[in-house]
């Protein structure tokens, strides 16, 4: 499975949800329930599930290539995109960053490289981009370190709970982190948004939901590169 490849599949999927008009609530929802889509309220929506869970399928088959990633950044900072560097962005984050800039700048003006992060742990980010810390690199990078994101999800977000308890933490943590992020780099023009990791949201019988990241991870090893030319 290429880059391009699974480029051209998240977008698919991003896209669909776009056209659907999905909240971040709502996408998130379908990232809780695409493995068992039964639980999922969203009768019309089994398209997206069908796409969350194939995209699924490719990132665990795919392998890692984060030093990739780092010389596609560089290349792109040389160029003078502005970087912003996220510590844990998930898939509904990307999903509010990219609805938001399609919106206000079109769907030309944004683009999501989904890069392979093995083991889902910011070490090996660290290790492909030759930092041994995420603020050293940010401070490589000229910029700041957004960690707020993953602090939420190994605090509050990674203790069991009901979905809609989970959904509505999730709203108030990490919407508004990624709506900020949107917000900058319109403002910044040409920029792009870097990140470790992701996270997947987990299942504990009988009806409790929380976000982790790690070894045993599916979505959360996709790094995204999300670049913006509004």
């Amino acid at each position: 499975m290429t880059i391009k490849e699974l480029k051209s599949h998240l977008e698919l999927l991003l896209e669909s949800a776009v056209r659907r008009k999905l909240s971040y609530r709502d996408f998130l929802r379908l990232l809780a329930t695409y493995s068992c889509p039964s639980k999922s309220n969203f009768v019309n929506f089994h398209d997206v599930l069908r796409m969350i869970k194939s995209l699924s399928e490719e990132v665990v088959r795919a392998p890692d290539n984060l030093p990739l990633m780092e010389r596609r950044t560089e290349g792109l900072v040389k160029k003078g995109y502005k970087p912003f560097l996220v510590d844990c962005f998930g898939l509904a984050e990307v999903y509010e960053v990219y609805a938001k800039i399609t919106k206000e700048c079109g769907t030309l003006a944004v683009s999501v490289e989904p890069y392979i992060n093995a083991l889902a742990l910011t070490s090996e980010f660290e290790r492909a981009y030759g930092s041994s810390r995420m603020v050293e690199l940010a401070r490589a990078l000229g910029t700041s370190l957004y960690k707020s994101t993953d602090k939420a999800v190994h605090e509050e977000l990674g203790k069991p709970m009901s979905l809609d308890g989970l959904l509505g933490s999730a709203k108030l943590r990490l919407e508004s982190v990624a709506e900020g992020l949107a917000e900058d780099v319109m403002r910044a023009r040409r920029a792009l948004i870097i990140s470790d990791h992701g996270y997947d949201v987990y299942f504990t019988p009988p009806d409790k939901y929380y976000l982790g990241h790690g070894h045993e991870s599916r979505l959360a090893k996709v790094a995204p590169l999300i670049i913006v030319e509004c």
